[in-house]
This record gives C-alpha cells, structure tokens and sequence, in this order.
C-alpha cells in the first residue's frame, strides 16, 4: 500500500509560526541541525516505523520548501514531494508518472492519503484517493491560517473526508479493516458494518442539555473516492428503487444508534422529517424510518403543512431555508405545561417536556433544518436531541476532464434514474454555459 501523507501538522508539529522560514526555506534557516530533535506528534514516528515494517511505502506530501522537506525525509527514510501546491494534482501527478510502482499501486486504489488540513482532503479526493482527515493538535487563534486553511475543522469535515480520527492508532485501525472503519451507511454499501459517523458540532444549553450533528454517510459533488454515496442518495427518489437501497440505509442507521456509545444515552423518542405532500415519490423516509431497528419507541412529531409550496433545495443560503420552515414546517407535540405524559383532554399530542429525542433527516446541507428542528424541540421541552443525517453534502471538487466538442470543463453529474454518474458540458438551460455534450464515465 502507498500511504502519502502531509508533514506539518500531520506528522511534525511544525503549524506555528516560528516554523515559517524552514518551511520556506530560507538559507539562515537550516533544519539540518534539528533533525534530531523534529517535534513529532504522539504516535507518528512509531506509525511511520509500522508502515516500513509491514511493506507499506510511505511518500511525504508537502506544500513547504525542498530544502525543509528532504533533509526530513532523508531523515525518516521516505520519499517526498515538496512544494506540492496543493490542492493541485499537477505535481503530485508528475511525480506519479515518473515512478510507476507508485502510480500503480494509486491506480488500483492501494492507496490513501493523509492530512490535517482541507487542502490534503481536497487533493486527495481529485485523486479519487480515499482520505483520512486528522487533527493531532489543539486548535487556536494563534496557529489558524486562512491561506493554507490550518485549523479549519468545519471545512475539512465539509471537504468530506473518507475518514476522520484524532490519533495514528486509529489510522491504523483503518488501514487493517478499511470497510468496517467507514462511515456507518457507507460500510453498509460496501459490506461491511460500522457505527461510525462524521461528527459535527455539540452544543451545550443554559440547562445543561445537548444537541448533537451526525452524518452516516457523505453526498459527494464532483470527483472523490469510490466510498462516497451521491449515486445512493439520488436514487432514493426512484420510484422503482429496489428495496435493498432502503435495508442498507436502515441498516447503517440502526448500526449506529445500537452501539453502546449512543444506545445507553436514554433515548425516549425517535422521529424522523416527512416527505412533503407534493414530493413524488412520497413516503420514501418514511419506509427507510419503519426499517430501522431500535429498541427507541418511534413517533411522529414533525409535520409539513398541507399549503407547502416549493422546495428548500432551491433555496441555497442559510437564511432563505429558516425562513422557508418558519413558514411551513412545525413539531406535532403539546405544549409544555407540566410534566404529565399527555395534556388535556382536547390536546391529545405527545408531551416531550423532559423528553430525549432522536430526529433522522435525509440530507445535512447549511444546517438549517437541523438547528431550526433543535431549537422548536426545545421549544416543546426536550432535554438532550440527536440529529442524524443519512447524508452529508460536501463541498464540490470540479472535474478537470475537457469536452472534446468545444473543449470546456466538464461537470460530474448523477442520473436519477440509475444513480450512475457521467460527464456533463451543462448546457445554458441546466445553468451552465457548456455544448450539453455528455460523456458516460466508463468512457473516458
């Protein structure tokens, strides 16, 4: 296997300022006198070691200067690209290109790529690389770096890694049993069985109450590595979806809300958002939500109004989709009012006051449907909440493949129909400006 891996912030601890001039490599600046004392992260040397023990080839990927990164790899006994300009593949593609025991081992996907940043993420995924995403240190204002995008946790995991960890022991944890280390709906596809998730924020109420994002499995735009699920998150919207779709959604689901971790939290409730009246087909989280096996006892408590018009998927900023559920969605529960099961006698809806609910969505995209869900279960009582996407959306890494018509990017799209993808010079009425020359991808 070729493990590529960046350096700074990855395997050094070498993210703060000071470093600057050996990474740029300025001639007063000479590293060679501190190799034996490299700051490496806990763990990194004795990974590093590991790889060369086991047959692995580890390759060193880094944006910093020549005169920095070779004496270190000279020192840890690995190859190296330096000055990689990352996320642009161009370098690293030549470098490929050059040694075709590497290239070939990238090739027939024996590989993965390491790094702390959204830049390594975004690298590997035009690589169609599969990722692990690390962050081995505290992050502070001190240290954050828009340029090189240091210390951005939000974007990395919005990047979609493949996967994600705080430490080399996880890493290599993955590396022996990468199916079963996927994210929990992703590993379903491909076999296997996890509970893992991609883990957004928790956030911490006056009360002392919580709630938590979590992502099973990511909705990729444009290229990235063979686990990512797009073709599986259009396809739920098939009429003629085959019912194994469905059992592996749930089947991810229910991996992670029965592992330990997550079943011995007290969950009382799990719900889920409905399909819209107007949705077609309908009802399609509704049998993914009857799949899932849990000991949770499941309602219903959140609801579209019957007036629903138009769709929160043409609406792209934050703002524009609170707006559109203020308007039109609402929690079928009653009002708080005592810690009784139910109110009166005419309002007969379910009293969460107190309550711990589990809520499954299809798609976390700005958030704003999960926060605003968050906030109205509050709003009702309830104590600590659980979001659960199936799927993440990810930031979008554009295609570098040319239409042989007119010679103008071509875009990555998905066939809801099938769910396969193909290549798309998007024509003006599909918003874009290309011919509307389409290319399948097999036939690149």
């Amino acid at each position: 296997m070729l493990i590529l891996i960046d350096l700074d912030g990855t395997i050094l601890r070498s993210i703060h300022p000071t470093w600057k001039p050996y990474k740029d490599g300025q001639d007063n600046y000479r590293i060679d006198n501190y190799l034996d004392k490299l700051p490496f992260f806990s763990g990194a040397k004795e990974f590093l070691q590991k790889q060369k023990e086991i047959g692995n080839t580890v390759l060193i990927v880094s944006d910093s200067h020549p005169k920095y990164v070779e004496p270190i790899c000279k020192y840890i006994e690995c190859d190296c690209v330096s000055l990689a300009d990352k996320p642009n593949k161009v370098k690293l593609s030549s470098y490929l290109d050059a040694h075709p025991n590497y290239k070939g081992m990238v090739e027939s996907e024996d590989c993965v790529f390491i790094g702390d940043t959204v830049l390594d993420i975004e690298l590997g995924r035009r690589m169609g690389i599969p990722t692990i995403w690390i962050l081995p240190y505290i992050v502070t204002e001190e240290i954050k770096n828009k340029k090189d995008k240091v210390g951005d946790e939000m974007a990395s995991l919005k990047m979609g890694p493949t996967y994600a960890v705080k430490s080399f022991a996880e890493i290599q944890q993955i590396l022996e049993n990468p199916i079963n280390n996927l994210y929990a709906i992703e590993s379903s596809f491909a076999g296997g069985e996890s509970s893992r998730a991609i883990k957004y924020s928790q956030n911490r109420f006056i009360d002392g109450s919580y709630a938590a994002l979590r992502c099973l499995a990511r909705q990729e735009s444009g290229v990235c590595d063979k686990y990512a699920r797009a073709d599986k998150y259009y396809l739920i919207a098939n009429p003629n979806r085959p019912i194994e779709l469905m059992m592996n959604l749930a089947k991810g689901v229910s991996s992670y809300l029965n592992q330990p971790a997550v079943a011995n939290q007290g969950w009382d409730y799990i719900t889920y958002l409905t399909d819209k009246q107007t949705t077609v087909p309908r009802n399609k989280m509704k049998e993914i939500f009857d799949m899932i096996e849990t000991q949770i006892p499941k309602v219903q408590l959140l609801k579209w109004a019957d007036t629903v018009n138009g769709s929160l998927r043409c609406r792209n900023l934050y703002d524009e989709r609170r707006e559109f559920l203020e308007q039109y969605l609402s929690v079928d529960a009653a009002d708080v009012k005592g810690q009784r099961l139910f109110q009166k006698a005419d309002d007969d809806r379910l009293n969460i006051n107190g309550k711990n609910i589990v809520v499954i969505d299809d798609q976390l995209t700005t958030s704003a449907t999960a926060w605003y869900i968050i906030h109205k279960l509050k709003a009702k009582g309830a104590q600590n909440i659980l979001f659960i996407a199936l799927f993440q959306m990810t930031l979008p890494v554009e295609s570098d493949i040319l239409c042989p018509n007119c010679g103008k990017p071509m875009q990555i799209k998905i066939r809801r129909s099938d769910g396969r993808k193909f290549y798309s010079c998007t024509p003006p009425q599909y918003r874009g400006d290309g011919c509307g020359y389409t290319m399948n991808i097999s036939e690149q």
